[in-house]
C-alpha cells in the first residue's frame, strides 16, 4: 500500500525573553508525569517548571531540517558521550490549580519539546541485551545554563497516537471540552474519521504517530525523511468494538473473529517531509453484528455515558502500544 501525506502545518510565532537559573525537567511525555521511555527519532515534550516566561507564545522548528537551538533553549542527550537533541517547539504552559483562578496565580511552565537521537543503544532482550550497559539521560539548557540530567530508559520503540490535546499539533489543537482528545485518524482524503464522518469496512485509514523508531533506510536526527521508510520493528493491530475502549496490546487472532489480514498495518514508517513524524497505514475489517452507532455528531456532552467511539484501534509491539477510538459506520 503506497504511502499517503497529510499536512501539519508548522510556523514560527512568539518571542523570547530573558530567564535566569538552572532548568530542572519536571516532567515529560503525553499526559499525567510517569517514568519516561524514549525510542530512537521519537519526538517527545519535556516540561520545565518555572521557565514559562521565556516566551511569549509557541516557538516552532520552520518547516525543513530541525535547530539543536530554539528562542534559546537546547537539550543534549546523554549515553556514553554527548549529542544534541534538536528541538521541534518550545512554548508556555499554564500549571493551574483550579479551575477559575485569580489572576496570576497559574505556575509558568517552558513545555520543550526534542526529537530523541536515532543512533542510541536500546534494550533488546531477544539479542542479550536485556538491559542497557550504558546509562541514558537527558538535560535541557536555557540561555546557555544547563539543568540536571534525568534519567531515560531506552527502547526500539515507544508507539503513540497524536491527538488534538498534543502541544506538537497545533493545527488541530482545541480548547479543552471534557470530550476525548480526537485522534489524527484520517481518510484517504486527509479529513479526519469522526462521529459525522465516520468509516466503513474495506476502507484504509492512516494514523499519524511518533516514536515507532528506526526505519530502513534509517532515519538522520533532525532531518525530515527523504522517503516513506517502513520500520523495523513489526506491528500488529488490534481491532477493539466495545463502545469507548481503551487501547490493547495486540496479542495475535482478534476474539471477535477479525480475519488476519487485517491484523498488520499496510505500512507502518516514516512520513515524508517531516521530522520525527511517522503514519500507520491499515484497512478497516468488516463491522461486526449488533455494532452499537456512535452519538449523534453534537450530541456527545463532556462526561455523558454515550458511546464516543465504536472502535478502539490499536497499534503494538513488544515494548509498546497505543490506541485511537474512533467512529465505524453500521453495516447496511
Amino acid at each position: 500500500m503506497p504511502f499517503q501525506r497529510f499536512p501539519i502545518v508548522i510556523a514560527l510565532a512568539g518571542a523570547a525573553f530573558a530567564q535566569s537559573g538552572a532548568p530542572v525537567i519536571g516532567s515529560a511525555g503525553y499526559s499525567a508525569p510517569v517514568p519516561l521511555t524514549v525510542a530512537p527519532g521519537q519526538l517527545v515534550t519535556l516540561f520545565v517548571p518555572g521557565f514559562g516566561n521565556l516566551v511569549s507564545g509557541p516557538v516552532r522548528a520552520v518547516a525543513g531540517s530541525l535547530p539543536n537551538t530554539l528562542a534559546g533553549v537546547s537539550a543534549v542527550f546523554r549515553q556514553g558521550s554527548d549529542q544534541p537533541a534538536p528541538i521541534f517547539e518550545v512554548q508556555p504552559i499554564k500549571a493551574c490549580t483550579a479551575l477559575d483562578p485569580p489572576a496570576n496565580s497559574c505556575g509558568s511552565i517552558l513545555a520543550v519539546t526534542v526529537q530523541i537521537p536515532f543512533n542510541i543503544e536500546t534494550l533488546c532482550p531477544l539479542c542479550l541485551r536485556p538491559i542497557s550497559l550504558i546509562p541514558s539521560q537527558i538535560a535541557v539548557s536555557v540561555n546557555g545554563v544547563q539543568g540536571q540530567f534525568s534519567d531515560l530508559t531506552a527502547v526500539a520503540d515507544q508507539v503513540h497516537f497524536l491527538t488534538a490535546c498534543d502541544v506538537t499539533m497545533p493545527a488541530w489543537q482545541s480548547p479543552l471540552t471534557g470530550l476525548p482528545c480526537a485522534p489524527m485518524v484520517t481518510h484517504m482524503d486527509g479529513k479526519l474519521v469522526s462521529a459525522a464522518n465516520p468509516t466503513a469496512g474495506g476502507e484504509v485509514l492512516i494514523a499519524y504517530a511518533t516514536g515507532l523508531g528506526q526505519t530502513n533506510p534509517p532515519q538522520t536526527t533532525g532531518q525530515p525523511a527523504a522517503t516513506a521508510a517502513p520500520t523495523l520493528t513489526t506491528f500488529a493491530i488490534d481491532f477493539n468494538y466495545r463502545p469507548n475502549a481503551l487501547a490493547t496490546k495486540p496479542a495475535g487472532p482478534s476474539l471477535l473473529g477479525v480475519p488476519p489480514q487485517y491484523l498488520a498495518p499496510l505500512f507502518a514508517g516514516a512520513t515524508p517531509s517531516f521530522a520525527g513524524l511517522y503514519q500507520i497505514n491499515f484497512r478497516m475489517p468488516p463491522p461486526p453484528a449488533g455494532l452499537q452507532p456512535c452519538a449523534a455528531p453534537g450530541t456527545a456532552t463532556p462526561y455523558a455515558n454515550v458511546v464516543q467511539s465504536n472502535l478502539t484501534v490499536s497499534v503494538g509491539s513488544v515494548f509498546s502500544f497505543d490506541g485511537a477510538g474512533i467512529c465505524v459506520q453500521l453495516a447496511n
